[in-house]
This record gives structure tokens, C-alpha cells and sequence, in this order.
């Protein structure tokens, strides 16, 4: 299993202010990224708003950059690079070939423009819905992006299929753009959609660090393969009760709007989220993920001892004990460590990508202290084939075991028998340059020192401890009493 993650050119690091309990919080993504800390400190805030704006900060940028000449051709221009694409769109669909000359350091100027320009949308437009909140709650909140270093155009091929068929890719070759183009059949307004991918994959090639998918499993997990069903029988009893205002009498005595307030619970934007991709888990079956070949699903059923099956509307749990004692039976009877791990089951065995940027909160959350320590390695094997994660955490374990497997990224004398020895596997590490920790306390974020010994986190250790020395100074204050 090799890492695929592509190291960016710059680095990018996202400022919260006045998200919740945080005042002001620097926050920087590596490819296992953690948050740990006290109840109640923010994390959930700070990943939340995170989600909700890698989810949508495309729609926040200027939408005025196509438009038409006089002549009738089609220009794109974002501003400060002005990226005019006069007679290129036309050429493109002529020759499926076109190139344009960039100015790369006009390019930096303009990322940091963009950047402003989409965060400050999404804080003043769409941070409070993210939460489901009025927008009073947020007034004063906000996400803010910095770069550090200078961008250099990257070198990966980016594409887009096209509603009209075929596919478009955009590359830099030195100082240019090249833009290339299949075509399978043409459709009318055909200059337009080309010239919008031609837009979109621009905006993708300017911010490499920005595309991700983030998927989400919220805290709440544990309750939505409890109440789905409900929520899907809520949706239907709406229908019915508005198709009964068929006669003016009955549209007198209701309301669609005070059905809509009844039947709608108020839920942050990842956990309306995290219920749709649990109703739609019966329809993924087919579906393999990107990272199938790696079977990483197949370590939740070690840990469980059993496997999950999405079948029609039900998602069932099956054990794989001897047939005497095997058993199926539905998700919501199941424990609650089983309902907690489904939705991670199915995400990487049919839905994982690339470019899916995953994020758990407590992922620990119902498990004993061996399968933590198995999830740990689940989520390190995660990183290296290529996944980013996030998580938010209150396990000391956890953390101690993603230590184990940092120091076992570095060489050491006799490594292949001690890795034998505490039985690991041949290729369980986790470079220490992939980690970026977090300590939520006091209203901000404390970054965490990363070494090749692992992850400097006192926040465990000042508890443990605490407690140790408690029953230490007990335990001596009875063998006094004894004596």
C-alpha cells in the first residue's frame, strides 16, 4: 500500500473567529489531522464549519466571469488574471485543442484574492446555516484562509466530464494553459457549458489544496440508523396531510407551512448529511470504492466479528461466527459499537475516493480499548492509500498508538523482528510529516509538536496522571493502616 496523497505547493491554513466556545483558532490539514481536548472546548464547531466550507465555497466566488461579447463569444474573467478566453471556447469545440499564456505570479495574486473573496462569502451568507442556526448566532464569526510559500501551477491533469459528452482537461505546461477536449455528441448551448468547465477546472487548478470532498461521520451516527426510517415516514405523513387540502375548506383549516416547521428537525448541515448517506446505503451495493482493492473494510469486521449488508430499505448485521451461532439482524437491534462503525463499513467499501477528505468525530466512541487500538491502525492504513482524515478525539488510546506507529516509520536496529514481535504488520507506520494535532483549550487551538517519538499531547497524560497519583497516595495511605 503506498501513499498517494500529492504534497501542495503552499500550504494553506484556515483562521476561525467567534465559531462557538473558540475566540480565535489557526488550523492547518495533514493527511491524519487530530483535535483532541476537554468537553466542550469547540471541536465540533471548528470541523463543522470546516465541512460546511470545503462543502461549498465554489458557489461563494464572483459567478460574473462568463459573458458575452458583442461578437458572440464567450470570455471568462476572474479579475486580477484576467483569463480571457476570447475565440479559445470556439477553437476548443472546433479542434478540441486550445492553449492560453498565465502569468504565474499574477496567479498567486489572484488566489489570495479569490480566497478573501469566497471565505468572507460563505462566513456572512452560510456559516449560521451550516449549524442550522439565525444568522444573529454568527454575526460575528467567521473562517479566514492564508497562504504561505508561493504558488506554483501543479502538474496533475484536471478534468470534467461534459454534459454534452466527452471530457474536458485543463494542464500547465510552463507558462501556459493547455485545454484539451473529447466529444461524443454536440447539444445545443454547448459554447456555454464548455466555457463553465473550462471556468470550473480553472478554479480546481488554482486551488489544488481545496479539492476535497468532505465526508462526514458526525457524533450522531450512533442514532441515525435508529431514527431514519422515522424521519423517512415524517417525510411521507407531509405528503399526506398536504395532498388532503384538495377543497378551499380544507385549505382554509391547514397550513404547508406549519406542517414543513413540524415535520423538520433543526439538524447542522453534516449530520443532514451523514442521514442522507445512511438512507442511501441500500442503493451503494454495486458501487466499489476507489480504495476496494485494499480491503481496509475488512478490518471493521475483524473488530466486530461480523459484517454489514445493505439490502432494499434495511441494513443488516451478520456475524461471522460458526453456523450454530451465526446470526442477522437489523442495524438498529445490533450494538452500539456495530451502529457506530456501518457507516465507515460502507464508505470504504463502496463510496471512498481520492479525493474525499474524511472526517470522524470521536470515532472511539462505544469501543473497547483493543478495538480503539485497532482503529488507530485502520485510520493510519487509511492515510497511506491515499486518504486524508480528520478526526476529533477524547482517546488517550488512540493518540498512544498512532505514536507506535510514527516511531515505527523511522529505522531502527532489528526492526523486522520487533515489528514481528508486537505484531504489527510489515507496513503499519505514519510518517510524522503527515500528522497535524490540535489541543482545544482556553478558546483556541494549541498546535502539537509532531516528532519521530509521535505526538506531544499532555492533555491525556496530565489526567492519567492525575489519577495514577490519586491511587497511588491511597493505596500507600492503606498499606499505612494495615501496618
Amino acid at each position: 500500500m503506498t501513499a498517494t496523497n500529492d504534497s501542495p505547493t503552499t500550504a494553506l491554513k484556515f483562521r476561525f473567529k467567534k465559531v462557538g466556545p473558540i475566540k480565535q483558532a489557526d488550523f492547518e490539514l495533514g493527511d491524519l489531522t487530530i483535535i483532541a481536548g476537554h468537553n466542550n472546548t469547540g471541536k465540533t464547531y471548528l470541523v463543522y464549519t470546516l465541512y460546511g466550507f470545503l462543502k461549498t465555497w465554489r458557489r461563494f466566488l464572483d459567478t460574473d466571469f462568463l459573458f458575452m461579447e458583442a461578437d458572440g463569444s464567450i470570455q471568462v474573467d476572474f479579475g486580477l488574471q484576467h483569463l480571457n478566453t476570447n475565440g479559445m471556447v470556439k477553437k476548443l469545440i472546433e479542434t478540441g485543442r486550445a492553449r492560453l499564456p498565465v502569468d504565474p505570479a499574477k496567479l498567486n495574486l489572484e488566489r489570495m484574492a479569490l480566497l478573501q473573496d469566497m471565505a468572507h462569502g460563505f462566513s456572512k451568507s452560510y456559516l449560521a446555516s451550516v449549524f442550522s442556526s439565525d444568522r444573529r448566532a454568527f454575526a460575528d464569526a467567521s473562517i479566514d484562509i492564508e497562504l504561505s510559500g508561493t504558488f506554483v501551477p501543479p502538474t496533475r491533469e484536471f478534468k470534467v466530464s461534459s454534459p454534452a459528452g466527452g471530457e474536458i482537461s485543463l494542464r500547465y505546461k510552463e507558462n501556459e494553459i493547455y485545454v484539451t477536449r473529447t466529444m461524443v455528441k454536440r447539444k445545443r448551448h454547448d459554447v456555454f457549458e464548455t466555457a463553465e468547465n473550462v471556468a470550473s477546472l480553472y478554479l480546481q487548478s488554482l486551488f489544488p489544496e481545496l479539492v476535497l470532498e468532505p465526508f462526514v461521520l458526525s457524533a450522531e451516527r450512533f442514532g441515525i440508523s435508529l431514527f431514519y426510517k422515522e424521519l423517512d415516514f415524517t417525510k411521507n405523513r407531509l405528503v399526506d396531510l398536504l395532498q388532503q387540502m384538495g377543497d378551499e375548506r380544507d385549505r382554509e383549516r391547514f397550513s404547508p407551512l406549519s406542517f414543513i416547521d413540524q415535520a423538520t428537525s433543526r439538524y447542522a448541515l453534516p449530520v443532514k448529511d451523514n442521514i442522507d448517506y445512511t438512507r442511501s446505503i441500500g442503493d451503494l451495493q454495486t458501487d466499489r470504492s476507489e480504495f476496494h482493492e485494499d480491503k481496509l473494510f475488512d478490518d471493521i469486521k475483524d473488530m466486530m466479528d461480523g459484517y454489514y449488508r445493505g439490502e432494499n430499505d434495511d441494513i443488516q448485521f451478520r456475524s461471522k461466527a460458526r453456523r450454530e451461532r451465526r446470526f442477522a439482524i437489523p442495524l438498529h437491534r445490533a450494538s452500539s459499537s456495530a451502529r457506530g462503525l456501518s457507516d465507515l463499513y460502507f464508505f470504504l467499501r463502496h463510496v471512498a475516493r481520492k479525493d474525499h477528505l474524511l472526517i470522524i468525530d470521536e470515532p472511539e466512541s462505544h469501543l473497547d480499548t483493543a478495538n480503539q487500538i485497532q482503529l488507530a491502525r485502520l485510520l493510519a492504513r487509511c492515510v497511506r492509500a491515499g486518504l486524508k482524515v480528520l478526526i476529533t478525539t477524547h482517546s488517550d488510546y488512540l493518540i498512544k498508538e498512532f505514536n507506535n506507529l510514527i516511531m515505527l516509520s523511522r529505522p531502527f536496529a532489528d526492526k523486522e523482528a520487533i515489528v514481528k514481535k508486537l505484531k504489527y504488520r510489515e507496513d503499519d507506520f505514519l510518517p510524522p510529516d503527515s500528522v497535524r494535532a490540535y489541543i482545544a483549550e482556553e478558546q483556541t487551538l494549541r498546535r502539537c509538536d509532531v516528532d519521530d517519538y509521535g505526538i506531544d499531547m499532555p492533555v491525556f497524560d496530565e489526567t492519567i496522571d492525575s489519577i495514577n497519583n490519586a491511587a497511588n497516595e491511597l493505596s500507600s495511605r492503606l498499606a499505612e493502616n494495615a501496618e
